[in-house]
């Protein structure tokens, strides 16, 4: 039996350059709209922890203008909320799981305070600073490369009242 000539030309069917680009495109797009649903639900518990603290900074805390909002963990863990209340004034709000802590900025160590004195008790710049809780009180946490050996960081906690030095632990690495 013969092939007609139709058959015996028909060619396997192949993609054009045009479908290439739709069906990489379109690849492409999958990625990023995964990406960014897999950020945003990873990122969700810590969002909404951070929204209440801020509710609660404004409804029990006095504020009325939030300028930042950290977490910190060490013994327990909690919010810190940094803002304005009505007049104008600074304040740092701790939000601890059973009580609320509330200091006046003008009244204790401000951050820059605190980088200045570090600065004055130890060589090399802090790789980061944050307010939290340590031992029962308001603290500063300074992170920084030891002096001696610049292999090792090391995590002072200060005062947050007085900038007094609370403790020093070296991270082994």
């Amino acid at each position: 039996m013969n092939l007609s000539r139709s058959e015996g030309q028909r060619k396997t069917p192949s993609l054009s350059l045009g479908r290439w680009i739709v069906i990489l495109t379109g690849f492409i797009l999958f990625v990023i709209v995964s990406l960014v649903l897999f950020v945003r639900s990873a990122d969700s518990e810590y969002r909404a922890g951070e929204k209440q603290a801020i509710r609660i900074a404004k409804e029990q805390g006095g504020l009325s203008e939030i300028a930042d909002v950290v977490t910190h963990t060490w013994d327990e863990t909690v919010w810190v909320v940094t803002g304005k209340d009505s007049e104008g004034e600074t304040w740092m709000v701790w939000e601890r799981q059973e009580e609320l802590v509330r200091k006046k900025l003008s009244e204790n160590m401000s951050e820059e305070q605190m980088l200045a004195k570090f600065s004055q008790e130890h060589s090399g710049s802090p790789i980061r600073i944050i307010p939290g809780w340590f031992k029962g009180q308001p603290a500063w946490e300074i992170r920084y490369w030891s002096e001696k050996e610049k292999q090792h960081q090391s995590l002072d906690f200060y005062s947050f009242e007085d900038g007094h030095m609370l403790r020093t632990y070296v991270l082994s690495s």
